[in-house]
């Protein structure tokens, strides 16, 4: 079911491994090779926005795989596109300084 004032997020959108036709609504410069939901929600709490991960939804364009999507109540004066590239940008560097 639809909730609206949410965006769905779906990890799909930052998969690097993705065309922008298969799915990816990122620029590659700011795609990962793997995402979870729990990746996407640290960035959300990072930015200090509400969340809810249904962890059972999956991506309609792959049916077949159980990802999970993050609800993100939409913030003020910003559009998804804006609100994805924030959420790769704090993603990447999540990461980065996962790996140190």
């Amino acid at each position: 079911m639809r909730k609206s004032g949410s965006y769905y997020i779906y990890p799909a959108y930052f998969e690097a491994n993705r065309t922008r036709h298969s799915g990816r609504r990122v620029p590659k410069k700011f795609a990962l090779t793997t995402v979870t939901t729990s990746m996407i929600a640290q960035a959300a709490q990072r930015l200090g926005l509400d969340y809810i991960i249904e962890s059972k939804a999956r991506y309609p364009a792959s049916w077949w795989v159980s990802s999970g999507v993050v609800l993100i109540k939409k913030p003020e004066n910003q559009t998804k596109t804006q609100l994805l590239k924030e959420l790769a940008k704090i993603m990447i560097t999540l990461k980065e300084v996962g790996k140190k």
